[in-house]
């Protein structure tokens, strides 16, 4: 190639240049030209992405089920080294501190509340068995549980009537000063999370025949609500597996299609979990933040359930998070997400047992909680298990009943 056709040819690659950038910056100037936003949205396209988000987490809510919680001591004493003197020496973000961080992060938080929280000096009610114990902390410790993110409060069990109605009125008093939601008996308590409409009943049940006063509670709450949940408190303590009549009543109640999920509550160790007609029905979360005494049984779950709206039905998925009541030797009141491996595959294990019927009463389990004096020894209390409603008032709406289902063995009552 000679000089001039190198230069002929270095003039036409310019000219082909220029036009080239011409024409692109002539299209880059009209409506049919690509446009760099077609990979980074607009304005209005990241807020209609933004409101599509929006409305997808609306459908959806999580909920945290955990179990007993006992904020207080025994007479609502103040001893070196006890709740209520750990109450009174350390921040109360403290007791659900290493727990805080999954529970901050669901819509609502559940727990079993088995303590009265009162400033008054109120006079014990009397109980009919041995051990007997009553729990007591004064009324602003009721921020523990919501310095934890715990916002329900069931308290329909064995404790809230320790101190008589008056400790009661004051235990309702005390939680609803901490703007939480409180669980009464049969008393269906509606909540709103993320667009899902949810609504819990909280209640007694100690023998079958209650059964009915609590499918009379769903039946009025059906158009009330989209998902219906029962909280209930009984049963044998100290064993792993439910007893007959709870198997017989929570399946009822699975069956019945009046109910959404049923989480139980009393025996101070973890019962497993099984689904009936699409229904999660887990007969014991254990104890939780629980101070009765020093060497509880070490094992329990935070039960997640997330609800998800699919057109005109609630979808429930279940996870079960598995904790200690505590950490280090002696109970401190502080429960924790497990990390051990083996300890975990326990926990699941246990969750995960197939729910019989007992051909004989449950026996108390080797693990079972002592007395807060380590060497008191409990004395023998056996009560049958009644089967039929009493011929007086039905004791469902009571909150200390005399007729509790124990084991011949020893019994732990806390």
């Amino acid at each position: 190639m000679n000089k001039n056709t190198k230069i002929i040819t270095a003039a036409a690659a310019g000219v082909m240049v220029l036009v080239f950038a011409v024409v692109l910056i002539m299209g880059l100037g009209s409506d049919t030209a690509p446009r760099t936003e077609a990979t980074t949205p607009s304005a209005q396209e990241t807020q209609a992405q933004t409101l599509a988000t929006e409305a997808e987490a609306k459908e959806r809510a999580v909920l945290s089920f955990i179990g007993d919680c006992i904020i207080g001591s025994e007479s609502g004493k103040v001893n070196d080294g006890n709740f209520s003197w750990m109450a009174r020496n350390k921040e109360h973000e403290y007791f659900f501190q290493k727990v805080y961080d999954v529970l901050k992060e669901d819509d609502l938080t559940v727990a079993n509340v088995e303590c009265v929280l009162t400033d008054r000096d109120l006079e014990k009610t009397g109980k009919d068995y041995s051990p007997a114990f009553w729990f007591k902390a004064p009324a602003a410790d009721a921020d523990i549980l919501t310095k934890g993110s715990v916002e329900f409060a069931s308290i329909v069990n064995n404790h809230t009537y320790d101190y008589g109605e008056e400790g009661y009125k004051d235990t309702v008093a005390a939680l609803k000063a901490q703007g939480m939601y409180v669980g009464e008996s049969l008393a269906p308590v509606y909540v709103e999370k993320n667009g899902i409409k949810i609504g819990i009943v909280c209640c007694n049940l100690w023998a079958s025949y209650q059964t009915s006063y609590i499918e009379d509670a769903l039946k009025d709450m059906q158009d009330k609500c989209e998902y219906k949940i029962v909280i209930f408190h009984g049963g044998t303590e100290a064993v792993h597996e439910p007893d007959n009549y709870k198997i017989d009543a929570c399946r009822y109640l699975a069956n019945s299609g009046l109910c959404d999920l049923i989480v139980g509550s009393h025996p101070h160790v973890l019962q497993p979990l099984e689904v009936v007609n699409g229904v999660p029905i887990l007969y014991s979360l254990g104890n939780f933040c629980y101070s009765a005494n020093n060497y509880p049984e070490n094992k329990t779950v935070i039960f997640q359930v997330q609800l998800e709206r699919a057109g005109d039905k609630i979808i429930t998925s279940t996870r079960l998070i598995p904790c200690y009541v505590y950490t280090g030797s002696i109970n401190a009141y502080q429960p924790a997400v497990m990390t051990d491996a083996q300890d975990i595959n326990e926990v699941m294990a246990m969750m995960e047992t197939p729910v019989e019927h007992q051909t004989e009463p449950p026996s108390t389990a080797e693990t079972s909680a002592p007395t807060e004096d380590p060497q008191t020894e409990p004395e023998t209390v056996y009560v049958p298990d009644p089967t039929e409603a009493p011929t007086d008032a039905p004791w469902q709406d009571e909150q200390e009943p005399t007729d509790y289902v124990y084991s011949e063995t020893q019994v732990y009552q806390y």
